[in-house]
């Protein structure tokens, strides 16, 4: 058995699959990585904004120059009017203006609190946040310190992030969208190993290479992309994590139980996807379809509780949001341990119903194709694999043509 498994195994991942070797080991590391330097940075910076400045006043000086010293701010146009900024906005140009309106320090020294308007673009949300939050930071400062004698403020706020002191938002979205990435690329790895044989007509092939045994087979086709992706998921998690607080031990294991559970249900995903529609481009677009816009329903960008309650069904049975949830737990170090072994026992049933489901489907599906091209002329011979390869392609093309007769 060991013979035929490793054969198996290198006629699978290594004969001549380019494509392969990409979706496995390229594209999920190497996103990884560039959305990590996408994210490297501490603060959102330089967002365009543009002010309109109708009042003359000393205050609205003061207000100008503030919003021009911010680091999340840049200040790219003085409008004359409120229509030049508005323009601005509908080109692209601006995300933000500011109106500094007529009488304004005059009716601030008369406290009569006037209102300074902030209009943004309504395509970019989290873009607008970052600006209209620093916008209003500045306002609020300066207009404070023209009360100082009146008004003192006997409580003060500090803002901190749990288990991510630098505030960077690699340790928030980065963390996130590796998970996201690798949720993905185990779905579309278990699509291609699963299918590529049915496409190519070489079931029988493989199967004899496996010694005529479906175990060996399917342990030599899955087995090693779950490990391979696996130790891939939890280098580039390492490598995210290493700009937060240092994990333990215990949360490093919890953690990278949960990523294991994780590609074992993307795994059996693949697999099912694969048995079930038997065709290797609806397989694909099924996998695209659920696994490219899981993160926006896993609860770190949106909350889950505020979503309908179909989507929060949705969001319930995606692998992702529950190894975001260990995820966060373990920022907080012991305190989320006893919570995240909930979620670790709910994570294995997943991966039990995942894999049991992926491997019968993909089982009916093997030997089903093998009963059909049980005629086709296969013979192994593994000294010369290319003239095989062709001989198959080859009696593969006169049966079709022989069938469409």
């Amino acid at each position: 058995m060991l013979k035929g498994l490793l054969k198996t195994i290198g006629k699978i991942y290594f004969g001549h699959k380019i494509v392969l070797w990409m979706i496995l080991t390229v594209l999920p590391v190497g996103v990884s990585v560039f959305m990590l330097e996408m994210f490297s940075s501490e603060i959102v910076q330089h967002v365009p904004i543009g002010i309109v400045k109708q009042d003359k006043s000393q205050l609205a000086d003061r207000l100008e120059r503030a919003l021009q010293s911010s680091p999340v701010l840049d200040v790219k146009v003085n409008c004359h009017d409120m229509s030049e900024c508005e323009h601005a906005v509908i080109r692209g140009d601006l995300q933000t203006f500011v109106v500094l309106p007529y009488d304004l320090e005059r009716r601030a020294l008369r406290l009569e609190a006037p209102v300074i308007p902030v209009y943004s673009s309504g395509q970019n949300y989290l873009t607008n946040m970052f600006a209209t939050k620093e916008i209003r930071a500045v306002i609020t400062s300066i207009g404070s310190d023209l009360f100082t004698a009146s008004f003192e403020d006997p409580v003060k706020t500090e803002i901190h992030s749990v288990g991510n002191i630098e505030g960077n938002y690699q340790g928030f979205l980065a963390l996130g969208l590796v998970s996201a990435v690798f949720h993905l690329a185990a779905m579309l790895v278990a699509v291609y190993i699963g299918s590529f044989p049915l496409r190519d007509r070489r079931v029988r092939e493989f199967y004899q290479y496996a010694e005529k045994s479906w175990l060996t087979l399917g342990i030599a086709s899955f087995v090693p992309m779950t490990i391979i992706l696996w130790l891939e998921y939890m280098g580039c998690y390492a490598y995210t994590h290493r700009m937060l607080m240092p994990m333990g031990f215990d949360e490093f294991v919890m953690v990278s139980v949960a990523q294991l559970l994780m590609v074992i249900c993307c795994v059996g995903a693949g697999m099912a996807f694969v048995g079930v529609t038997g065709v290797m481009r609806i397989a694909t677009g099924v996998s695209g379809v659920i696994g490219g816009p899981a993160f926006a329903f896993a609860g770190q960008t949106y909350p889950v509780m505020a979503m309908p309650f179909a989507v929060r069904c949705f969001a319930f049975v995606l692998p992702l949001t529950h190894v975001l949830r260990v995820q966060s737990m373990m920022l907080l170090g012991d305190v989320g341990m006893a919570a995240s072994w909930e979620v670790i026992k709910l994570m294995a049933g997943m991966a039990l119903f995942w894999f049991l489901f992926g491997n019968f489907t993909m089982h009916l599906r093997w030997k089903y194709r093998l009963s059909r091209d049980s005629k086709l002329p296969v013979v192994v011979d593994d000294e010369n694999p290319i003239e095989i390869e062709k001989a198959v392609q080859e009696a593969a093309k006169r049966h079709q043509e022989a069938k469409n007769d």
